[in-house]
């Protein structure tokens, strides 16, 4: 070999020497980014647990009617509602991870309701964390925010029922709490808004009363529209309470007058039942 083709291919084992430790340098860098975004990143939250950067992603806006007790079906089937929302696979009663839930209790004063609970749902249960998860999030702290979401299910809820109301002003309770969560016509189609109404449905104020002769639902835009609210893009699910010594005005047409009331106003009705 020539000096000419020596020092040639020293400079190319020269170069490939240095080049290695470079590209084994980038590949591993590489590498850990890759990894770095397996794992999902969760958002920072405020202190209801939502998004601060964008939010809560949705909400679900529970209402109960306490003013009358409610027997020992109608709190097993709170205590399955409660259930139902803190489960991973909770179906249509379920809330999405960083989704608001605010739970009210009718009060006498349709324009003061009694908010008990509001917070989202955090974006994993630590329970189907994985490694990766780990990345971005401790498990300590992840465990953290899921106790707070699970305590405050817990002590969310009325243990008692509250006091003996002389009205049950449903239908002007939800036209106050609409604006304040639900979108309308005007508001983001795409932020998803589910109403519970968890009572007995009996209205009763000097506006409108079920105990007695009341018009058909389709007939309150005419006569009664400050009763009416927008609930376009609202899922309504309404939970009947039964009771026997009202089962004279709660009748057949009385529950379907409730569906097409969520019709007229727009909403959708999710599920309806009785209990």
């Amino acid at each position: 070999m020539s000096r000419r083709a020596r020092r040639k291919a020293d400079v190319i084992a020269q170069w490939r020497s240095t080049m290695a430790p470079l590209g084994l340098g980038a590949l591993l860098i590489i590498g850990i980014v890759a990894l770095y975004q397996v794992g999902d990143r969760p958002p920072e939250t405020d202190d209801r647990l939502c998004p601060k950067d964008t939010g809560a992603v949705g909400a679900t806006v529970l209402l109960l009617d306490t003013s009358d007790p409610l027997t020992a079906k109608h709190r097993a089937e709170l205590e399955r509602l409660a259930g139902q929302i803190a489960s991973q696979n909770a179906g249509r009663m379920g809330i999405a991870p960083g989704e608001l839930l605010a739970v009210y209790e009718m009060t006498h004063d349709p324009g003061s309701p009694n908010k008990l609970l509001e917070v989202c749902r955090p974006f994993k249960n630590p329970k189907d964390r994985t490694w990766r998860d780990d990345i971005h999030q401790g498990r300590r702290f992840a465990a953290r925010d899921w106790n707070r979401f699970e305590d405050a299910l817990a002590n969310g809820f009325p243990e008692r029922d509250g006091e003996e109301q002389t009205t049950s002003p449903l239908l002007e309770t939800i036209t106050v709490l609409a604006p304040r969560h639900m979108p309308g016509k005007l508001g983001d189609e795409h932020f998803p808004v589910h109403l519970i109404v968890f009572s007995d449905l009996l209205q009763h104020t000097p506006r409108l009363s079920h105990y007695g002769s009341y018009p058909d639902a389709d007939q309150l835009r005419h006569l009664a529209r400050d009763l009416l609210t927008d609930l376009t893009g609202t899922r309504v699910s309404l939970f009947r309470l039964e009771r026997p010594k009202y089962a004279k005005w709660q009748t057949e047409h009385h529950y379907y007058w409730w569906t097409e009331l969520v019709q007229e106003q727009g909403g959708q009705v999710e599920w309806q039942g009785s209990i």
